[in-house]
């Protein structure tokens, strides 16, 4: 007994001064370097004490021959088992791998050691030394197809002697497009010396057009460091001309819904693998890559004589996740093992020009339960001479000359097309939906060419000012109600509000115009805002004016 006592108390012990092992993880950025560039290197160590800060980490640090590497610091937390020290460095110039032999790193409850840490140095990063900054942009060269999600980045590239901070007022003109940017605006490139911009263009009509993408990047020409200040804006601009078309009619199977990209059947699974008869279960299909996944249309699954199938509802995940998946609602109507409906998708490949199928495997399902009973809906031989038939016991042959006391018999009653007030009624409802029909497209024709309510409204207020400037008793009300037309008159033509027209506007709608006379009248009209009115007299060209005017009326 004593003997066993002392063989727990040893292991109570052991247990109370062992301690956990070290952890000591370290990252760089960027994860491979070019010959000479600059990197970060951050070491994390998690421990089973208090660490506190670090002393004399620099004294065992011994980099490999032709690196440049120095202690920045230690982001410090007081009373925590955790420490981050950061170092910065060059790396050789030589490609291959350098190690960085293991060190010491000093705190005032322990002694960790670092295990060896390789610098792996590639040409192939792309780190330029000499240079100015640059933009490149990313797109693939092909038609495009109407529908179809176009990937771009726009790749913002530095060197040693100007460094990219970032960038903004990042914006695309094209028509038949739309321009989505994804991801972080900054994103840093893997090797550290740049950053790049994502985006996702997507045609919505054929034809050939132009794509500018503009924006402007932050450059900063101090070169690499936390303190340079000698920064500066440098706009860039992307011109692409490309040919948008259908996707092909040639070889389309039955099954596309509108799927362009490359994607893959996933997954596929259902609620509940054994239900009883007509009990619903959901049959959830996931389909993943890269397209157009927010356009497709789910594909249909037909009811059977086993499955009864309830259109179901379809969710877009996350679009990091290139992920979408489509829930159908499936409703057993015979007991047994059956498969479930098989859900067919047919893509668009835009790069081999191609269409391929996708099929989901379909699942075994264990279906318990009774069938429902069949219902005799006739009880005699049809095949039988009538009146030959048994009739049911307890019932009596009907008699249809036989009347009781409340039947007075059946009434003649005349047809309903042989009525006028039928007629009539149908006659005014016909005029009502023709009328309904008539507002309701051209409504639409009016949504669709907005350009006729703001001519008609331009009409309107400018022959509101041809009168007024007629009547007008004064030069200056003349001049004001001139202006006024002449802006109304010319704003449907620039697309602009008229308070915005300026002289030279009025002039790119009216290039024939006297240049003076427009001087003129707008001295007139708007010299006590801007400065001294002008002194010319309006009323002898007047006629001149009114023509203008009469003109623009025209051209509404």
């Amino acid at each position: 007994m004593p003997r066993a006592c002392l063989h727990l108390l040893a292991c109570l012990l052991a247990l109370t001064f062992a301690r956990a092992e070290d952890s000591v993880s370290w990252e760089m950025t960027p994860p491979v370097a070019g010959p000479g560039q600059p990197f970060r290197l951050q070491v994390r160590i998690e421990s089973d004490v208090i660490l506190g800060p670090a002393d004399r980490v620099g004294r065992e640090l011994k980099p490999p021959r032709g690196m440049a590497l120095r202690f920045s610091g230690q982001l410090f937390r007081a009373n925590t088992t955790e420490a981050t020290l950061n170092f910065s460095g060059v790396a050789p110039e030589e490609e291959g791998a350098h190690v960085i032999p293991s060190f010491n790193i000093r705190f005032p409850a322990r002694l960790i050691k670092i295990p060896a840490i390789t610098v792996n140095v590639s040409t192939a990063t792309g780190f330029r030394r000499e240079g100015q900054a640059r933009a490149e942009l990313v797109m693939p060269t092909r038609t495009y197809y109407v529908g179809e999600r176009i990937p771009g980045a726009i790749l913002l590239k530095g060197s040693e002697q100007e460094m990219v901070n970032g960038s903004f007022g990042v914006e695309c003109e094209a028509e038949g497009f739309t321009f989505q940017q994804t991801g972080a605006r900054n994103e840093e490139l893997p090797n550290g010396q740049g950053l790049q911009t994502g985006f996702e263009l997507t045609p919505i009509r054929t034809g050939t057009s132009e794509i500018a993408i503009n924006g402007i990047m932050l450059v900063n020409t101090g070169g690499f460091g936390g303190f340079a200040t000698q920064g500066r804006d440098r706009p860039f601009t992307f011109r692409r001309r490309v040919t948008v078309e259908h996707v092909p009619e040639t070889g389309r199977p039955a099954e596309w819904t509108g799927a362009i990209g490359r994607f893959l059947a996933e997954s596929v699974s259902v609620s509940n693998t054994k239900p009883e008869v007509g009990e619903p279960i959901r049959l959830r299909a996931i389909l993943a890559g890269e397209g157009n996944l927010d356009r497709i249309l789910p594909p249909e699954l037909a009811s059977n004589e086993t499955w009864d199938v309830v259109p179901g509802n379809d969710r877009r995940f996350r679009r990091t996740e290139d992920q979408r998946s489509f829930t159908y609602t499936l409703v057993p109507r015979l007991p047994g093992k059956h498969l479930t409906p098989a859900i067919r998708f047919a893509v668009f490949d835009p790069e081999t020009r191609t269409f391929q199928r996708l099929e989901f495997a379909t699942q075994e399902v264990t279906v318990t339960g009774n069938a429902p009973a069949k219902v005799e809906l006739v009880s005699l031989d049809p095949g039988a001479a009538v009146g030959t038939g048994k009739p049911a016991a307890g019932l009596a042959t009907p008699d249809p000359t036989h009347r009781g006391l409340l039947d007075r018999g059946v009434k003649t009653v005349a047809p309903l097309a042989a009525s006028r007030p039928f007629w009539a009624t149908n006659a005014v409802l016909a005029s009502l939906g023709l009328t309904l029909f008539a507002a309701a497209a051209w409504t639409a024709y009016l949504l669709a060419h907005p350009e006729i309510l703001l001519r008609a409204r331009a009409r309107r207020t400018l022959q509101a000012c041809r009168r007024e400037a007629t009547a007008a008793q004064d030069e200056i009300g003349f001049a004001n109600a001139c202006v006024r037309g002449l802006r109304a008159g010319c704003a449907p033509w620039l697309d602009a509000e008229p308070a915005a027209l300026t002289q030279s506007d009025i002039r790119r709608v009216l290039p024939q115009a006297d240049a003076g006379l427009l001087d003129r009248v707008f001295r007139r009209a708007d010299g006590d805002k801007f400065g001294s009115p002008a002194t010319s007299a309006l009323r002898a060209e007047a006629t001149a004016l009114l023509a203008l005017l009469a003109e623009l009326e025209a051209r509404l």
